[in-house]
């Protein structure tokens, strides 16, 4: 059985105790000879501290693998460049193409050895704050051979299914992430702070990560946002939820799950009944007016300005067929048959059929996105994932099978 230890919260910054420590023990160790990272955030900072005892290490043949992850500007240019001079092998690690993509967030340190080994689990990114002073929590693994043999296996099986979301680093691939603007620059006074928000479009110069279909959250029991947004209409008392009752949280939903029926004049009809539920996510009710070509034509409710979308169509084997950035979608509300409609461009029209699943995600910081529109077809993996989030039916409007929707 593995000895196991843990970091207390206030252990490092109060100095009882900090990964860095342990880091520069390990690397001295003559009997343990393979080291392998992986972390969502790598910083130039623990590694200049370590630079002596890597060098140490390298000299006695000792190898050096890393994983690392570039979401949120996490990860710094000069991280990567010392990995590149000083690691046996680097891997960089990205999860594109999904409304719901998640961060890289795995933090694992393993040394190994012909007879033992350690390991660390917990929160610790190799930044400064990760390995020093942030309240951090890990759990230390301290295996011997062969008795612990299978855990050792398990560990090394997170390494290889890390892979899975990787490139191998290289200087063409350190190029383009720091052309298409993945990295942070240390060097920058001004963007210490993580800066990039994960649904910010990447450039043209991105490199193609391999794919990963991605599970949506569960989504928002039936009902949930209902009741609690009742209680915020103006001059209704709230209800005292009942003793040992779940109370609902006093936030909004991330993104709303419908079937769409486009129609051939580029018309889509969105939920009333979901923008009832929560008026906040749709910008409902609307406050501007339709300007209609001839006079005697009614005016209709209008969002106003445009909600601006990032708008994507996959098609059934999962891949890109439809892409339209920064689209003024006009949103309209046709009062007499109780609609709301937008309108979208024809090629969206051409490659969703009836009963596509459109995912509409609040595109939250993003400077000048309001929501981002993602659009599965009938048949795709992601369709049927996004399908099981769809646990309410809209009115049928006479047709054999209502709409559904969800929110997450």
């Amino acid at each position: 059985m593995p000895r196991i230890t843990f970091l207390k919260p206030t252990d490092q910054p109060t100095g009882i105790a900090r990964l860095i420590t342990e880091l520069r023990t390990n690397l001295g160790c003559h009997d343990l000879d393979d080291f392998r990272i992986i972390v969502a955030f790598a910083k130039i900072g623990p590694l200049l501290r370590l630079a002596e005892s890597i060098g140490r290490w390298k000299n006695r043949g000792g190898s050096i693998k890393a994983i690392f992850g570039v979401d949120l500007l996490g990860t710094s240019l000069q991280a990567l460049e010392f990995a590149l001079a000083n690691f046996q092998e680097t891997n960089i690690a990205y999860v594109p193409g999904d409304s719901f993509s998640p961060t890289f967030h795995p933090k694992i340190y393993l040394f190994t050895g012909a007879k033992r080994a350690v390991g660390y689990i917990g929160s610790n990114n190799l930044t400064v704050g990760g390995t020093e002073t942030n309240l951090e929590t890990y759990v230390k693994l301290d295996l011997g051979f062969p008795a612990d043999d299978a855990v050792k296996s398990e560990l090394l099986a997170c390494w290889n299914d890390a892979l899975r979301t990787a490139l191998h680093l290289d200087a063409a691939l350190l190029a383009q992430l720091v052309a298409a603007g993945m990295l942070l620059d240390e060097t920058d006074a001004q963007r210490t702070a993580t800066g990039r928000r994960r649904l910010e479009p990447l450039t043209p110069e991105a490199p193609v990560f391999p794919p990963l279909a991605v599970l949506p959250p569960s989504p928002i029991p039936r009902g949930s946002i209902v009741a609690h947004l009742s209680r915020r209409k103006a001059g209704r008392k709230p209800k005292v939820p009942a003793p040992g009752a779940p109370v609902a949280a006093g936030i909004g939903a991330q993104a709303l799950v419908m079937h769409i029926v486009p129609h051939h004049n580029g018309e889509v009809f969105l939920s009333k009944l979901a923008a009832d539920q929560d008026p906040a996510f749709l910008g409902w009710p609307f406050t501007g007016k339709t300007m209609p070509k001839k006079p005697s034509n009614p005016s209709y409710p209008q969002r106003i300005p445009d909600p601006v979308v990032d708008l994507r169509v996959f098609n059934v084997k999962g891949a890109l067929v439809v892409e339209h950035n920064r689209l003024k979608l006009n949103t309209v509300y046709y009062a007499a048959k109780s609609e709301i409609r937008i309108t979208v461009p024809r090629d969206v029209v051409k490659n969703a059929p009836e009963y596509s699943i459109l995912v509409m995600r609040q595109a939250g910081q993003v400077q000048g996105l309001d929501y981002t529109l993602d659009i599965y077809v009938p048949g795709s993996v992601q369709y049927n994932r996004y399908l099981a989030v769809c646990n309410q039916t809209m009115p049928s409007g006479g047709r054999a099978a209502p709409r559904r929707f969800g929110w997450l």
